[in-house]
């Protein structure tokens, strides 16, 4: 009995005095350390659990903390599928359990929410579950320049041709129902991609294109409303309605040349527009707009038919004593 006793004395010493506790190793840096030449160092197992939600796991609670009670890391197997998985990071906030974050047999992982808030019947990769709480969904910042979001289609047996592949980028669902999406495709060619934005037509049931966007051109398939100020500076392929309510800049100048008429004369005159602009518009008259604008008579005001770039006007001035100054404007613009 004395024997039993000094042993448990001693190893209650040896408890006391230890500041680590190594497994596999006889130098433990660590609390706990646990050196193993398995792949798997430490295995915890429940063992006849009657419910997949009571899965064992490790749990990390702070200390003297009444709302937040535990944080659990728990992997469990879902009662209604077979041969299935769960990785589990689990909270319990306020005597709420919920779930942070999980990872399927699939590779699926979700941020927020539940197994059950998966997307279905489409799989993903990332899923990330607001379920109610405020803020925003993925948040990127970057410390110098590259791609906060990369995505990249890789030839594959379904798809070994990458110039014909289509990628959607983005899509946007309203409660599961098809909205709109962003998507790239390269048409035979990956050295000219089209950037598209989509609508759907629930009609249809397609996703039809709204405005397209290449190297060299944006190509508008729908009507294009304006509320404000459009400001065009290069080239813009328009094939279906233009809306604008507010103003459109395409570049306009406003050219004019100063003619002293003879009297009792009729001459043509011109107003050229500036290299690579065409005339959209113009107009002639007297000069300095006073009593003596009637002498002048305007025959014709209109583009000059043989040079678009020109605007005409053929005007009389009437007067049989004096000259009188006649001034031709042209409204330029860069279109085509």
């Amino acid at each position: 009995m004395k024997s039993i006793l000094i042993g448990i004395f001693c190893c209650a010493g040896v408890a006391g005095i230890a500041q680590n506790v190594g497994i596999g190793t006889a130098n433990p840096q660590k609390k706990l350390q646990v050196v193993s030449a398995d792949s798997i160092a430490v295995q915890i197992e429940g063992a006849n659990l009657s419910s997949s939600t009571a899965a064992v796991g490790i749990s990390i609670r702070p200390t003297n903390n009444v709302s937040f009670q535990w944080m659990a890391l728990r992997g469990r197997e879902d009662a209604f599928i077979l041969n299935s998985a769960r990785l589990r990071l689990t909270r319990r906030f306020d005597g709420v359990e919920s779930t942070v974050m999980f990872v399927d047999e699939y590779g699926q992982v979700g941020i927020g929410g539940t197994e059950a808030d998966l997307a279905n019947p489409i799989p993903t990769k990332l899923s990330i579950l607001q379920k109610g709480f405020s803020g925003n969904g993925i948040y990127l910042e970057a410390p110098y320049t590259y791609e906060g979001l990369f995505i990249k289609a890789l030839s594959s047996n379904l798809y070994p041709n990458p110039s014909a592949q289509r990628i959607t980028a983005i899509r946007f669902d309203y409660n599961q129902f098809y909205n709109s999406r962003i998507t790239l495709e390269n048409l035979g060619s990956t050295a000219n991609p089209l950037l598209s934005f989509e609508m759907f037509n629930p009609t249809t049931f397609n996703h039809e294109k709204v405005m397209t966007l290449d190297r060299n051109a944006v190509l508008m398939n729908k009507a294009l409303g304006v509320e404000q100020n459009l400001t065009v500076a290069g080239n813009t392929s328009l094939y279906q309605n233009l809306t604008v309510a507010g103003t459109i800049n395409t570049g306009m100048v406003r050219p004019f040349v100063d003619v002293d008429m003879p009297v009792n004369f009729i001459s043509e005159i011109f107003c050229a527009c500036p290299n690579g602009l065409k005339a959209i518009g113009g107009g002639g008259g007297h000069r300095d707009y006073n009593t003596a604008a009637q002498d002048i008579k305007i025959n014709y005001s209109g583009p000059d038919p043989g040079n678009d770039s020109r605007w005409k006007v053929i005007a009389t001035n009437t007067n049989t004593t004096q000259l009188r100054a006649v001034r031709v404007y042209a409204i330029c613009a860069n279109i085509q």
